[in-house]
């Protein structure tokens, strides 16, 4: 092949592919740690019926869902603003069910899983985003 012909270096696949890889992978990560500062609250129904409205309160903030079926979920993620504050949910039942346990901060890659057990047991373990873990600011 004569030399003329060959395209601009900046044009071969030798160039193109590992540049192209090395921008996608730091663009990914990027958006990971960036999405890593997301604290949410996940509620699981392992009741065994369909349960009332529920409402979710942490860091200042409030959200209710609408009645959710047996092995359903509902998930509540925290805007960046609040202070830090324990878990709070209430169903709407007569009289009104009340549960508060975990610390939940608004950001920080904060995870509460809660599971809502038969005769109003509950469940609740906190994570963080390994991310956050490793390369977080705190």
């Amino acid at each position: 092949m004569n030399h003329n012909q060959l395209p601009p270096w900046w044009l071969r696949k030798r160039i193109i592919f590992p540049l192209v890889l090395l921008v996608g992978v730091g663009v990914a990560g990027t958006v990971a740690f960036v999405n890593s500062d997301t604290s949410t609250i996940v509620v699981y129904n392992e009741t065994g019926a369909r349960l009332p409205p529920l409402l979710v309160r942490a860091c200042e903030q409030e959200k209710s869902f609408a009645t959710f079926a047996e092995r359903e979920s509902v998930q509540f993620a925290l805007k960046p603003s609040g202070s830090e504050t324990t878990v709070h949910l209430e169903l709407a039942t007569d009289p009104a069910w009340k549960w508060e346990g975990e610390l939940i901060h608004s950001h920080g890659g904060y995870r509460v899983s809660i599971r809502l057990w038969p005769d109003r047991q509950v469940e609740a373990y906190t994570e963080i985003s390994w991310l956050q873990r490793m390369f977080g600011w705190k």
